[in-house]
């Protein structure tokens, strides 16, 4: 089994999404991930997907590993992204590669979870360390699996009046170490139909980043 960044349980992949522009929320006792409204497939392929998603990064100095296909009992141990037990059920196909940064150092995963015709959600896990060394390796992985898997769109309709997919990180970034949370969030609705949800949290080997795009 590849390098994998464990999820804790509570994550659950729904979200509560803002239909107007951009929000920053704050950690409550409620999972920071909620059960979205519809819950409908991606419209995405899993193997052009991935084909896509690798070249892109290579392209760009980031080495994605080819996908490891899980089903059936193999679901439980290494695709549970889902509180909710109904949709956690659901899920019957996952696959998840690995990613290394251009010196060949882990960086983390991509993660496509649904069932065998089309995932429902996608989810790229990368994890900083306290200096956030790594921050241009993560913004190269977020734009491109927005720009591959979403559209490549985002300068012309700049959700949350953002100019950029790295100036939408460094808000998030900048929010999050102000507000000395352990964790905090940011969601962009309506870009190209599809949802995406980006969470930082505070962990001790500096922060744990997620973006989560669904419909």
């Amino acid at each position: 089994m590849q390098n994998k960044i464990l999820l804790p349980t509570v994550m659950g992949l729904g979200i509560v999404f803002v239909l107007l522009g951009i929000t920053f929320s704050q950690p409550t006792v409620e999972p920071i991930l909620r059960e979205p409204m519809g819950y409908e497939e991606l419209n995405l392929s899993y193997v052009d997907s991935n084909s896509i998603l690798k070249s892109s990064l290579m392209s760009n100095g980031i080495l994605m590993s080819s996908p490891l296909k899980f089903t059936g009992d193999s679901i439980a141990q290494y695709c549970t992204f889902y509180q909710d037990e109904i949709k956690q059920n659901s899920i019957t196909y996952c696959t998840s590669t690995e990613l290394k940064d251009s010196e060949g150092k882990f960086l983390g995963n991509i993660h496509m979870v649904g069932t065998l015709d089309s995932p429902n959600a996608v989810l790229g896990v990368v994890q900083t360390d306290p200096n956030l060394s790594n921050l241009d390796s993560l913004k190269i992985t977020y734009q491109i699996m927005i720009n591959s898997l979403v559209c490549d769109c985002w300068q012309d309709k700049k959700p949350g009046n953002f100019e950029s997919v790295s100036q939408w990180i460094d808000a998030a970034k900048s929010y999050h170490l102000e507000a000395k949370r352990t964790t905090s969030s940011s969601e962009i609705s309506g870009l190209a139909d599809k949802q995406l949800f980006l969470e930082i949290t505070t962990n001790s080997e500096g922060y744990l980043w997620k973006l989560i795009i669904s419909n």
